[in-house]
């Protein structure tokens, strides 16, 4: 998840929140600089920045130096890892945490709860989403899940029904190929291509009682469920229901300003439900929300709850009791819940998701609707991926690619995911 906007640095000064039992003695008496990165669009860099200027009115001490970056995050966050220089605060999502955790990148932080990390009000069960081998590794920032996000005028003007939780990946298809010849526009179709999202196929999976990976850390699918999305998606580019391979090819993931919807060349996108408020920043489209489609009759949930993002604590931190107050703040403080909105997710703590409600926009109101209204629809949260599974994603991209230009066949290309996918691991 990232958003390519670009690189810049923020400073903020004086960490330690002056008469707050969030901070130590110790680390309040000492100067401490800390640094923290994230990824993300425009709007989550304000609305952070915001969050780093309102600890700074309330702390004393320490320098906190922020820097946002997206296309390098996780290459430059690799290398500084090597080099030992690693940001003191970094951002993972659930695709990377485990990842960097059996790397020894990351701090347990079980001993710096509940002081000072307060997490009372989050349930153990959404805390447990960034726990691994018993310990907590991360403290979330929201909660989000998959979601299906689609321009509501396309369908609007086509007279043609919108996906919604009751749409099966046939029905999809066969609706985006509709709504392409009705919307009648040059260079515009009905769907993203998918055949490259690893969060798209892990959804398809489940749906079909596999997954990504296993218990035990090893590939949870097989040649012929390869096959099977490739085809997929093969008769929605051959049938004009989803982009060409030229336009696909420059959607990596769910970048927001490389997505076909926000580009105006399609009417839907698979993505993450707390996108939708990056994204209608993004587009004067008025965007609306569903679940990806399911499996049909007898299938299984192939969603699930997870954290849309976390901070983690570099393991090696000279300041680890700073960064946890840091952290605490940015989890409780009320004026801090206010500005973040629900722009990372929906807040863990029911008490914190109250409090922000009348504060937001109707767009920003539509992801708290739709994490309550799944609840009922979800499956459990997939056990934790293996070491090297982050780079999963790109894998099945440059695999999928060379099925949708024609330059491997569908059967070729599954073997070539199995093969790559065994790889990494």
């Amino acid at each position: 998840m990232t958003a390519a906007i670009g690189r810049r640095s923020v400073l903020a000064g004086a960490l330690g929140l002056a008469g707050a039992a969030m901070v130590p003695a110790a680390a309040q008496a000492e100067a401490e600089r800390l640094r923290i990165v994230w990824w993300g669009n425009d709007d989550r860099t304000r609305r952070t920045t915001e969050v780093l200027k309102l600890y700074q009115a309330k702390a004393q001490g320490a320098e906190l130096v922020g820097e946002v970056s997206n296309a390098e995050y996780f290459p430059k966050l690799a290398t500084q890892l090597v080099g030992r220089s690693a940001p003191d605060i970094f951002q993972l999502e659930p695709g990377s945490f485990a990842d960097f955790v059996q790397r020894g990148a990351t701090l347990p932080l079980n001993e710096l709860m509940p002081k000072p990390i307060d997490t009372a009000g989050v349930p153990r069960d959404l805390l447990d989403l960034c726990a691994l081998d018993g310990k907590v590794w991360a403290i979330p920032h929201g909660l989000n899940s998959f979601a299906l996000m689609y321009d509501t005028a396309v369908f609007k003007a086509a007279g043609i029904a919108p996906p919604d939780d009751k749409t099966s990946w046939d029905d999809y298809a066969a609706r985006m190929i509709e709504l392409t010849k009705a919307a009648g526009r040059d260079q515009y179709w009905g769907s993203c291509d998918a055949s490259g999202y690893g969060y798209a196929f892990q959804v398809w999976l489940r749906q079909r009682g596999a997954d990504l990976f296993t218990a035990d850390r090893a590939l949870g699918f097989g040649q012929d469920h390869a096959a099977e999305w490739f085809s997929y998606w093969d008769r929605m580019r051959k049938s004009g229901g989803c982009v060409p391979a030229d336009i696909a090819a420059l959607s990596p993931d769910s970048t927001i300003t490389q997505m076909p919807l926000i580009q105006g060349k399609a009417a839907t996108s698979l993505a993450f439900s707390n996108q939708i408020v990056g994204m209608q920043s993004a587009t004067t489209a008025p965007l609306a929300l569903t679940m990806f489609p399911n499996g049909g009759a007898g299938a299984k949930p192939g969603q699930f709850y997870r954290p849309a993002s976390s901070w983690s604590i570099y393991a090696r931190s000279k300041a680890p009791e700073a960064a946890a107050a840091f952290i605490g703040f940015f989890l409780n403080d009320p004026e801090a819940a206010k500005v973040l909105g629900v722009e990372r997710g929906v807040p863990m703590s029911p008490a914190t998701r109250e409090l922000i409600l009348p504060t937001l926009t109707p767009v920003e109101r539509a992801t708290v609707d739709y994490v309550n209204f799944i609840a009922d629809k979800v499956g459990p949260y997939p056990a934790p991926p293996p070491k090297g599974s982050q780079q999963f994603g790109r894998v099945l991209k440059r695999v999928a690619d060379t099925v949708a230009f024609g330059t491997a066949s569908i059967t070729d290309g599954a073997a070539q995911l199995m093969a790559d996918a065994g790889a990494i691991l």
